[in-house]
C-alpha cells in the first residue's frame, strides 16, 4: 500500500503541528478517531486541509479527498451554537453541576480573584443603571482599568457534566481564548489554566477539586 508522509496542525489544547507516516487509503474517520485515542481528546472533531474551510469527508479515504504526501492537514474542534443568550435573559442562576471545591478566575495585572459559583456566569461590568442586569454577573471588572474596555456583558463561563466553555457575548467587543479570536455565540471548552482575554484585561481560569 502506498504511505505518505502529512503534517496534522491539532488546535484542541495547543497540541501543535505532529508529523504522521499513513496509508493514503486510510479513511479520514479512522484517523480523527486515532488522534482522539493517542491524544486524550473528547468531542467532536473535523479534519481540513489548510487553507481550505470545507472538511473532509469522514467516511472518505484520504487520497480521495486530494490528501498527498507533504500535505498539512488541520483538526479543529466542531464548535456548535450555544443558546446562551437565550439563558441570559431568563436571568436564571443554575449551580454547577458537580461539587468543585472552587472554580474561578485571576486577573493578571491585580491578582485579584473572582469565583464562579453559578452560570452562565457573566464577565463583564456592572450596570448601576439597570441593576437587573447584574444578576449573572460573576466576574465585575469595574475596577480592573480606566479607561473600561471591557463591555457589561463581554463573555460567558458555562459549565456541563463538569466540562467548562466560554463565549464571546458582545458584538463589537471580542473576546480571545489564549490567540484564538472566539466567534460570538458559539461555546468553547476551557481547560484549567487557560487565558481568557477580554478588553485589556486577561483572566486565568483555575478549578480545586
Amino acid at each position: 500500500m502506498d504511505r505518505m508522509t502529512i503534517t496534522i496542525e491539532i488546535l484542541p489544547n495547543q497540541i501543535g503541528p505532529k508529523r504522521a507516516n499513513v496509508r493514503s487509503s486510510l479513511v479520514v474517520g479512522n484517523l480523527l478517531t486515532s488522534i482522539k485515542d493517542k491524544y486524550n481528546l473528547d468531542g467532536n472533531f473535523v479534519l481540513l486541509t489548510k487553507g481550505d474551510r470545507k472538511p473532509l469527508h469522514v467516511d472518505a479515504p484520504l487520497d480521495q479527498e486530494g490528501v498527498a504526501d507533504g500535505s498539512v492537514l488541520v483538526c479543529a474542534r466542531v464548535v456548535e451554537a450555544s443558546g446562551t443568550l437565550d439563558a441570559i435573559k431568563r436571568g436564571e442562576r443554575v449551580t454547577l453541576s458537580k461539587g468543585f471545591k472552587q472554580v474561578y478566575v485571576l486577573e493578571e495585572r491585580q491578582l485579584a480573584q473572582y469565583d464562579i459559583r453559578w452560570q452562565p456566569a457573566i464577565i463583564g461590568r456592572k450596570d448601576r443603571r439597570n441593576p437587573s442586569n447584574n444578576k449573572l454577573l460573576a466576574v465585575d471588572l469595574e475596577d480592573a482599568e480606566d479607561p473600561p474596555t471591557v463591555s457589561r456583558h463581554h463573555a460567558c463561563i458555562t459549565e456541563k457534566d463538569g466540562a467548562f466553555f466560554i463565549e464571546s457575548i458582545a458584538d463589537n467587543n471580542p473576546t480571545y481564548l489564549g490567540d484564538q479570536r472566539l466567534k460570538m455565540g458559539m461555546k468553547y471548552p476551557l481547560p484549567v489554566g487557560s487565558r481568557i482575554r477580554a478588553g485589556r484585561v486577561t483572566l486565568t481560569f483555575y478549578i480545586i477539586s
